[in-house]
């Protein structure tokens, strides 16, 4: 617990640095509160906030930053729980790492074990013909391996998982594409073939019907 305390003061003094910055006045006390919890109460501008960090491994979280001057459980801004889950405008994290609003980045990169969907590439992949997809939605009102609107909104969408699926569905829709455009050649020159053979025939019956 001694790293929790020097990250505890670690943070206060960025915080304290941070006002200072700006010019800002800020007044407070470090004290212990029910729960052998550690808090620091402070006014900026007459505006309160308070830190609080837990001394002993207990329900309560390891980090907690709140604005205003409320209880540790109120107005959260930053949590840190015992088990290393991180919240942010959240007190209850339900992961890892829990946001409570929107998140801006330059750049998001997932690494995965879950197998990219190369394989569809594979000569001995079985792709499934568009008429059987045509029935399946037909049934369903989804694509096949893709989550129905339903369940998006119930369970929500994970990123890795979708990509990757919508990745597959491309990956068939261009060897389906790939194999109609082969189909429509075929088809071309079968025609130019015919239109050349009926064009002989139209000559050769001209030039009988000129000689008679």
């Amino acid at each position: 617990m001694n790293l929790m305390k020097r990250t505890f003061f670690l943070i206060l003094g960025i915080i304290f640095s941070c006002l200072s910055s700006f010019g800002q006045t800020y007044t407070g006390t470090f004290r212990t509160v029910a729960g052998n919890t550690t808090f620091h109460q402070f006014n900026r501008n007459g505006v309160g906030a308070a830190v609080y960090i837990n001394q002993e491994a207990t329900n309560q979280p390891i980090l907690r930053l709140s604005s205003g001057t409320a209880t540790a459980n109120e107005n959260v801004v930053l949590s840190v729980e015992s088990d290393g889950s991180v919240g942010i405008g959240t007190n209850t994290p339900k992961a890892k790492l829990a946001v409570e609003g929107n998140i801006l980045a330059k750049e998001i990169k997932i690494k995965t074990d879950i197998a990219v969907p190369d394989y569809v590439f594979d000569p001995n992949y079985q792709l499934p013909s568009l008429s059987s997809i045509e029935n399946y939605v037909k049934k369903h009102r989804h694509l096949p391996e893709i989550p129905s609107a339903i369940d998006i909104q119930k369970d929500g969408v994970d990123l890795t998982v979708m990509n990757l699926a919508l990745l597959k569905k491309v990956e068939e829709l261009t060897l389906h594409l790939i194999a109609k455009e082969k189909e429509i050649d075929e088809l071309k020159q079968t025609q130019k073939s015919s239109l050349q053979e009926f064009s002989e025939r139209l000559n050769k019956l001209e030039k009988c019907r000129v000689k008679n």
